[in-house]
């Protein structure tokens, strides 16, 4: 994102307020400081010199980038790559933040190890029409599941988010544009993570044509479901978290889906749309407000009482595993993939 699109995209902003509710941090903290709101003021009196980059770069680092605010903005300010560039900007990282994301993958790598030298049994069924984005968290826990078997798998990078938010802006342009040259190269793309497409879809290299090719797992979905005799899930409740960065047509898609499944009790959870508060990398430089998050989402759905719960992040499984692990409600957590992999008939 080049300055004058920054520019413009602060001049949209009409000051309304709407994003206050819906910010995670806000709920939290109560400090306008750290809301979209207030972070488009301070930018705003930074570019008329009003205000030092000093009082601006500190409010900048505990944006969650969740793109809450800017999922509810009437103006359509885009928020989410305003805070990204700019504290990229503001707070450039002093080291790779490639080595930190291999560090941060290796227990993930060590964890899933075994799954190496699982046999799998599915016949392949490549289809060369369509590729698959498998995201760094996918990779490092060495599955294969029906998405590997049905679509091809290319050697796409990270999609960048994590260097992004991370002011590693020479890596996240490195992985954008190793990625951009794979999706010219394919028919369509499939994500399976919500944050890897909505990170995608952010490039500003590629043209409308070319961001309609990316869809998401929602648009390759089993039809009739039917739930396998064995299941562990049949006749228990399931419901689903919603990834902050999925829009909310995919969201629909799913809920349909889920719903459509004869023998299980798919509930429509009211707060299906609340932070998990990981964030990738965000729980680590803000560990005292992302708990308070996840203690608030995990109170949520206690409330629910499921006997399952998923997602389509795999950051987003490993907060919610958190939350039932220290809300002491030891409730299942899978990926939507994993679920339809393990439990349905394809």
């Amino acid at each position: 994102m080049q300055e004058d699109d920054i520019k413009k995209n602060i001049e949209k902003c009409s000051r309304c307020a709407l994003c206050l509710q819906n910010c995670p941090i806000y709920q939290i903290k109560k400090d306008e400081n750290n809301t979209a709101r207030g972070l488009v003021c301070k930018l705003s009196g930074y570019e008329k010199k009003v205000l030092s980059k000093k009082e601006i770069s500190k409010d900048l680092k505990v944006c969650l980038n969740c793109s809450k605010c800017e999922e509810n903005c009437p103006s359509k300010v885009n928020t989410t790559m305003v805070f990204a560039y700019k504290n990229a900007k503001f707070n450039p990282s002093k080291i790779s933040q490639r080595i930190f994301l291999l560090v941060k993958l290796l227990p993930i790598k060590i964890l899933y190890l075994f799954n190496i030298f699982k046999k799998n049994q599915r016949e392949k069924s490549i289809n060369s029409n369509v590729a698959y984005f498998k995201g760094c968290i996918a990779k490092a826990q060495h599955k294969n599941t029906y998405l590997d078997k049905i679509f091809y798998t290319p050697d796409f990078l990270c999609c960048g988010l994590p260097y992004l938010t991370a002011g590693d802006i020479k890596n996240y342009e490195k992985a954008k544009k190793r990625n951009i040259d794979l999706i010219k190269k394919s028919s369509k793309v499939v994500f399976d993570c919500a944050s890897c497409k909505k990170a995608v879809m952010e490039y500003i290299e590629l043209d409308e044509n070319e961001k309609s090719k990316l869809l998401f797992i929602s648009d390759f979905l089993p039809k009739k479901p039917e739930l396998k005799e064995n299941s562990k899930y049949k006749n228990k409740t399931i419901i689903f978290h919603k990834p902050c960065h999925m829009n909310k047509n995919d969201f629909k898609k799913i809920e349909a889906f889920l719903s459509s499944i004869d023998g299980i009790n798919y509930k429509k959870s009211d707060s299906s749309d609340l932070c998990c508060g990981f964030g990738g990398s965000y729980f680590l430089y803000h560990p005292i407000i992302a708990t308070k998050i996840v203690l608030k989402k995990a109170a949520s759905i206690k409330k629910s009482k499921p006997d399952l719960i998923l997602t389509t992040c795999p950051s987003c499984t490993i907060g919610l595993r958190f939350g039932q692990i220290i809300s002491f409600n030891f409730k299942k957590t899978l990926e939507l993939r994993d679920f339809i992999d393990k439990e349905l008939i394809i």
